[in-house]
């Protein structure tokens, strides 16, 4: 009998496969088991779709990805992932001024703001700075003291304001109000909302430092990745079993459920406390993204040359109009100029085909 711990891991997202890889590395025995056939859940991506192409089923830019601490210690490139990134990290269009660029690069970003120069350079420079420090800070348990507990004060300060306000308040041009506020939406709420200034600064310092890139040939190579890491230290991994009893297993020292609160809610032997059943059962499912994928003849015409150079488009117009897209959202309403998303993988990938 082995003398290891043993964790068991429910769900082969890219949560659960990193938390399984993470456990192995550390010395533990650890099984996956997935309900799907294929591993990554929204994480996979699918040349079943288009001829010639390669789809993205969920996420194609990945600016957490490139800069997250687990995937560094895992070491994913050893295991085939290639990150990829374009001339331009993020573009936003705007009817009334020129358009908004976010370079992989701090400078280079404040010198095409005018007037806002000094003002973003302050708000982002020590963000890109110590971006490694910030990320270690704000991905860690929340209940934990945090390992650079300055770094986290000087964030926190502005990062508490609704991205909206806080642009208003710091910028005079169209363009960084909209960076900041376009950023803060990938929350997946308004930009009025309190504490969406810290989605649009972190967004804004990822782009100037680490970059929004894509994996070489899909998303579903950063999962072929954790499962190399999986397989070379011994992880047992089981498809196609739908988990409803967690008696099944037999002893294990941890288990992991990589699944939504009604999942978890569904299966046998949780033994969850009273008052967590109570938290799960009331826990609200929040507006979603809607996601669809274009493969075209060609690229797309935009009005700005630079724009078609650019990994991430967004498309929703003013900070005023982005806002009231979202609130329409939030209300439960579909608003006639949705706040849009494109990413344009093929420019950093053209291996990918012209797909959007």
């Amino acid at each position: 009998m082995s003398s290891k711990p043993r964790a068991v891991v429910v769900g082969a997202g890219p949560n659960g496969l990193t938390a399984a890889a993470r456990l192995l590395k550390d010395g533990w025995d650890v099984d996956i088991y997935e309900a799907a056939s294929t591993l990554g859940g929204a994480a996979r991506s699918s040349t079943q779709l288009f001829a010639d192409a390669t789809v993205d089923l969920g996420a194609a830019g990945h600016p957490f990805g490139v800069a997250s601490p687990a995937f560094r210690e895992l070491k994913l490139e050893e295991h085939g992932l290639m990150w990829m990134n374009a001339p331009i990290e993020m573009a936003h269009p705007l009817d009334k001024a020129e358009t908004a660029i976010l370079w992989n690069s701090l400078e280079e970003t404040a010198a095409g703001l005018g007037v806002d120069k000094k003002a973003w350079v302050r708000v982002h420079g020590h963000v890109v700075d110590g971006i490694d420090k910030h990320l270690a800070n704000l991905l860690q348990p929340m209940l934990q003291m945090p390992p650079h507990p300055l770094h986290l004060v000087r964030f926190g300060l502005p990062a508490l304001a609704p991205a909206s306000l806080l642009g208003k308040a710091l910028f005079k041009t169209e363009q960084a109000k909209a960076l900041l506020a376009s950023s803060a939406v990938h929350a997946i709420t308004s930009p009025d909302r309190p504490f969406t200034a810290a989605f649009g600064i972190l967004f804004g310092a990822l782009g100037m430092s680490r970059g929004w890139p894509f994996a070489e040939g899909g998303t579903q190579s950063i999962v072929n990745a954790l499962v190399s890491v999986i397989r070379a230290n011994g992880g047992h991994i089981h498809t196609g079993i739908n988990v409803r009893d967690l008696g099944e297993f037999g002893p294990a020292d941890a288990i992991i459920l990589n699944l939504t609160p009604r999942q978890v809610l569904a299966l046998k032997g949780t033994n969850l406390p009273a008052k967590q059943v109570k938290q799960l059962n009331k826990w609200k499912y929040g507006p979603a993204a809607y996601k669809v994928d274009f493969l075209l003849n060609a690229p797309v015409p935009w009005k700005d040359s630079r724009v078609g150079q650019a990994a991430t488009v967004h498309i929703g117009g003013s900070v005023e109009e982005i806002s009231f897209a979202e609130r329409e959202v939030a209300a439960g309403r579909m608003p006639k100029q949705p706040f849009v998303m494109v990413c344009q993988q093929f420019v950093a990938d053209p291996s990918r085909g012209n797909t959007l």
